[in-house]
């Protein structure tokens, strides 16, 4: 199809408010940029289209006020799902424990019909960067519902009560919207109580969190994330319908990821070879090593990604977690 009559579909479509259509046209268009070897541009062409608003309209992803804190900031943002299940690459048990979640909420009627219920409150654990948030996301984005990540900021104050008092105000909301609710770094408000130090304020939050996710109903998923479950309560394991454990890639999972990654642009690359070479780092960093090296190939005005490019990236990663490590010694 010519490239004005792909034109011409896509804006009607949006005028209309056709959102299946304009998807089909956008689709097309990408499709017709690929042909054309413009990689690049239909890589960034598709990442909008997954992230965009429905066409003609910006659809409020819920009527109902989003809590606030005691002096007005936001308890949560509401946002469309940043990321698909089919865009990641996860550890095979992990992949297969998140698909039966999926499934069970898809078919939530059948299990009604037999007095059950899908797992609704959910766990993730595992080292930064192994996907958990992104998780989060891609089960929202399967389920069509908005994701409503919680500001622990916010809802950690300094007024005696007032932190359980916004927890509860953010799990009541998720039961009235449905939604994929997510508490990332959920250590931080689930302490274990008998750590030092610990006060009467941090008891009453845990128990708050404890007794609320016990009792939590209606349709929305609650997902807390943990880069370090040891220090969450004894208690707090057993509220959660299941527990999901996320791990470091191995050769194979970061080869895959690297063809993910790679897709968009030519290149030259032993892919087997650089996966080897990046076992032990997070699927985070394999992304950010990737999306580096394609900065640099465009900058030098190549079209071809080359094994020097992605050494560099590789060094400027390596180089990033050093950085990062002092930090951390030296506090």
């Amino acid at each position: 199809m010519a490239r004005s009559d792909l034109l011409r579909r896509l804006f009607a479509s949006y005028a209309r408010g056709d959102d299946a259509a304009f998807r089909a046209a956008a689709s097309d268009l990408i499709a017709d940029e690929r042909r054309k070897r413009h990689d690049l541009l239909a890589a960034e062409l598709e990442r909008a289209l997954e992230t965009n608003l429905r066409p003609g309209a910006a659809v409020p992803l819920t009527l109902r006020p989003l809590p606030v804190s005691r002096d007005e900031r936001p308890l949560l943002r509401l946002a469309k799902p940043a990321r698909r299940f089919a865009d990641m690459v996860l550890e095979s048990r992990t992949a297969r424990a998140l698909s039966e979640i999926v499934q069970e909420h898809l078919h939530r009627g059948v299990l009604a019909s037999h007095g059950l219920r899908p797992r609704q409150r959910l766990l993730f654990v595992g080292p930064p960067g192994t996907g958990k948030s992104a998780s989060a996301h891609a089960i929202a984005a399967d389920l069509s519902l908005p994701v409503a990540m919680a500001s622990l900021p916010a809802m950690m104050s300094s007024f005696l009560g007032e932190t359980s008092r916004n927890v509860e105000a953010v799990i009541r909301f998720a039961e009235q919207t449905p939604c994929v609710l997510v508490f990332d770094e959920f250590d931080t408000l689930a302490q274990e109580r008998g750590e030092r130090g610990d006060h009467g304020e941090v008891r009453r939050v845990v128990a708050t969190v404890l007794q609320l996710l016990e009792e939590m109903h209606g349709e929305s998923i609650a997902v807390a994330t943990s880069n370090h479950a040891a220090l969450l309560d004894t208690a707090i394991w057993r509220r959660f319908d299941d527990v999901v454990s996320f791990s470091l890639l191995d050769v194979d999972g970061i080869s895959r990821l690297l063809e993910l990654r790679l897709r968009a642009v030519r290149h030259e690359l032993s892919v087997p070879y650089w996966a080897k070479l990046l076992v032990g780092v997070t699927p985070a960093e394999v992304e950010l090593v990737c999306w580096d090296a394609m900065r640099r190939m465009v900058l030098k005005d190549s079209d071809t990604l080359t094994d020097d490019l992605m050494g560099e990236a590789v060094e400027r990663m390596r180089e990033r977690r050093s950085v990062i490590s002092n930090h951390r010694d030296a506090r």
